[in-house]
This record gives C-alpha cells, sequence and structure tokens, in this order.
C-alpha cells in the first residue's frame, strides 16, 4: 500500500475547515458535559443575517446532514404511492428517502450526451400522484447544472401540489451566470424546498450539518419532526464560525477552480471526454470499466469514485484535490489507462 493516500472519491474540501472553526471546536470543547440548546435558533438568525434578501430565522431549518433534510422532506411530502421524479445519474440519497416513505420513484434521465435536464420530459413524467421533484443543482456526479431559465419553466408549468426540491450542496463552487437565484425564488414564495450543507465548500463532512430553507409554513411542518438537542454544540458552534470566515470559502473555491483546470488540461491531453462541471469534481469517461479502473488506481493511492453506483459504469467521478493530490492522480491514471 503507497504511504500517501489521497481522497478524492468524497468530494470532500482539500483545505479542511477554516482555523475559526478549530477554535471554535477547542473553545467548546471542555464544556461537552452539557447539552446543547434545544434548537437551532442561534444558527438560523446567522444565516438570515447572512444571507439576508429579505430572508428570517424562519425560513431556515438546519439538519443532521444534508441526507437528513431529505429524509425530513420525503416524510412530509410522500405518503404511499405519491410519486417523486429523479434525472439518473444523480445522487442516490433523493430513491432511498423517498422509499423510505413508499414512494414511486419516477426516472426521467438527463439527456445522455450532455447530462442536461429535459424539461419537457420532466413536466410529460407529471401527474396527479407527483409530490416531488428532485434537482441536483450543480448535480452530483455529472456537477452539470440547471439553468435559471429551466427553473423558470418548471416554476411556471408544475401544478401547486408539486414541489422542487433544489439540493445545491456545491453552490459555492458556481460561476455560470446562468445558475438560479433559488433564494430569490423562496422568498417569491416559488414552490422549491433548496437544501445547503456545511460538508463540502465549508469543509466539515466530519461533522454532519445541512440547511433546508424554505417558506415558514414548509420549514414548521420540519420543524415538527425535529428530535431534541437534533444538532450538538459542536456542530453549532463549527457552522457558526464557518459562516464567520468567508476568505476560507474563497480560497476553496479557488482553489477548486484553478485545480480543475489543471485536470481538464490534462484531461484533454489524455484524449479523455469530460463534462463541464461547476462543482468541486469532474466526471470524465474511460475504456476501461470504471470499477476497474478505481480498483487500479486505490492501489496507486488515488481513490476515485466510479461511475457504476450512479449507472454509468464507464465513467469516474474525481474530486479536485490540492496540486499534488492532482498531480498523483494523473501519473497514476496514465499508468492504468
Amino acid at each position: 500500500m503507497p504511504n500517501t493516500i489521497y481522497r478524492l472519491h468524497f468530494n470532500e474540501n482539500p483545505l479542511g475547515p477554516s482555523p475559526k472553526v478549530i477554535d471554535a471546536i477547542n473553545g467548546h470543547a471542555p464544556h461537552l458535559g452539557a447539552y446543547p440548546t434545544r434548537d437551532d435558533e442561534k444558527l438560523r438568525h446567522v444565516l438570515a443575517e447572512f444571507h439576508g434578501n429579505g430572508l428570517t430565522p424562519n425560513h431556515f431549518y438546519s439538519t443532521y446532514s444534508g441526507s437528513e433534510g431529505l429524509d425530513l422532506i420525503a416524510r412530509i411530502y410522500l405518503s404511499p404511492g405519491d410519486e417523486g421524479i429523479i434525472c439518473k445519474p444523480t445522487f442516490g440519497v433523493y430513491q432511498v428517502t423517498a422509499g423510505w416513505q413508499n414512494g414511486k420513484i419516477v426516472d426521467v434521465p438527463l439527456d445522455p450526451d450532455h447530462f442536461t435536464l429535459r424539461v419537457d420530459d420532466i413536466l410529460a413524467a407529471v401527474n396527479d400522484r407527483t409530490r416531488l421533484i428532485y434537482l441536483g443543482n450543480p448535480n452530483n456526479p455529472t456537477g452539470t447544472i440547471i439553468t435559471h431559465d429551466e427553473m423558470e419553466r418548471l416554476y411556471a408549468a408544475l401544478p401547486e401540489e408539486v414541489m422542487i426540491v433544489s439540493d445545491e450542496v456545491y453552490y459555492q463552487f458556481v460561476r455560470n451566470p446562468a445558475y438560479p437565484d433559488s433564494l430569490a425564488a423562496v422568498m417569491a414564495d416559488r414552490k422549491v424546498l433548496v437544501l445547503h450543507s456545511f460538508s463540502k465548500a465549508y469543509g466539515l463532512a466530519g461533522l454532519r450539518v445541512g440547511i433546508v430553507i424554505a417558506q415558514p409554513d414548509i420549514i414548521s411542518r420540519l420543524v415538527h419532526l425535529r428530535r431534541t438537542f437534533h444538532l450538538g454544540t459542536l456542530e453549532m458552534e463549527a457552522a457558526i464560525a464557518a459562516i464567520g470566515d468567508q476568505d476560507h470559502i474563497k480560497n476553496s473555491v479557488d482553489l477548486a477552480w484553478s485545480g480543475k483546470q489543471w485536470l481538464y488540461d490534462q484531461f484533454d491531453r489524455l484524449g479523455l471526454k469530460t463534462w463541464p462541471s461547476e462543482a468541486n469534481f469532474i466526471l470524465f469517461r474511460t475504456a476501461i470499466p470504471s470499477d476497474e479502473v478505481a480498483d487500479r488506481l486505490s492501489q496507486e493511492g488515488i481513490l476515485v469514485g466510479p461511475g457504476t453506483r450512479f449507472g454509468i459504469p464507464d465513467c469516474i467521478r474525481v474530486s479536485v484535490g490540492l496540486p499534488e493530490a492532482n498531480e498523483a492522480f494523473i501519473k497514476a491514471l496514465e499508468k492504468v489507462i
């Protein structure tokens, strides 16, 4: 086994958390014998102040990871036999959490050439049992986005009882001007719930914190499902400290974009197909089955995400790491292919 293992399979921030987060954790660690606050009011106030634009604390709800947010959303919207639309290849937790409520999943695949949304096909799939449409934006594992115009078409045409779940856990990395302003859509009372996370750009994957942003009447329904002490002290304080260091976010995003450009150049040199990514990872196609490539790369100390679990066995998702990790990955990939 190589001496150095490069984790390029979970889309983690290679810079880790802000130093301000470490200070906050160290400062609160001696008090872990005491229970945390029963609710997330302190964090919700910080989020409302940070995002502004008329959003209040009642527009936010914190969860123990974005995946828990998806679980709670399914619990309030799906009854047995209700339908949720997904667009594969995409994040598998959408289907899992809908299944826990005995919901039926309807797959409207992304365009197979460009991995873009097929709005007309989504609208054609909506029926009187449709309740949720799950959209990753940027989408995992493709990194592609849904544009403002596409979202507007959905908002205009969807029935009143259908909600869009806009999973935007990678939103900080997006630079495409066509990206929609989903928080403005929330304030405009559009039929949308927005998911954010502290696991990606904020570098807090080891402390599970997700955020649901929606109209207050929707948030109040989520609050009714809240566990007592649903976030621990360290999660709460770390999230607040992370919001307070936006320089760290800028550095993390800049690192991801510079790394992506370098990797794109290398993929072009190697003749490998890629797709434009607005996240901190790249999807590429390989002539060798992705499971085989991932296994051989792991033997070189490089961990990547094979596309098999997303239904695209000829593709691999690789996270953007530090320059030395990116270079090690390309060196190993050249040996494998």
